[in-house]
């Protein structure tokens, strides 16, 4: 199976640890585990991208629509070179953001990287399996 980046998306207002364990906030919220995202529906799939390059302006169209509450502490130029590296080290890296906005909305966008390698060398626990598209 080819490398291939499952998009994620969450946009709403914040939810506290407890409240996310309690079951308090949406079903779209981002998970405490990375690979948890891959265990949703696969409604919960945005797109999926096989490309750095479209990979990429999906998060820069993201950045632009929701802008970050200080871009100067993280400026977009080089959160988006950072998502391009990490994405083109090797197999199996994500790019998981989220921010606020100046509005005090939360914005969270998840570039999960399938299939995944396996943690691990000698855990039990496989990786989650590709969801599909409904």
């Amino acid at each position: 199976m080819t490398q291939h980046w499952h998009a994620y998306t969450y946009t709403g207002r914040a939810y506290s640890d407890g409240q996310v364990r309690k079951g308090e906030a949406p079903a779209n919220f981002p998970p405490f585990l990375v690979e948890d995202w891959l265990r949703r529906s696969p409604q919960h799939i945005e797109t999926t991208f096989t490309s750095i390059d479209d990979a990429v302006n999906w998060l820069e169209k993201a950045l632009a629509q929701y802008p970050t509450l200080e871009p100067e502490h993280f400026p977009d130029a080089e959160r988006l070179q950072y998502a391009r590296e990490r994405l083109g080290q090797e197999v199996g890296r994500d790019v998981v953001w989220g921010w606020y906005t100046p509005s005090r909305e939360y914005v969270a966008r998840a570039l999960i990287a399938c299939p995944r390698p396996k943690r691990h060398k000698y855990a039990d626990d496989s990786p989650p399996p590709c969801p599909s598209r409904p």
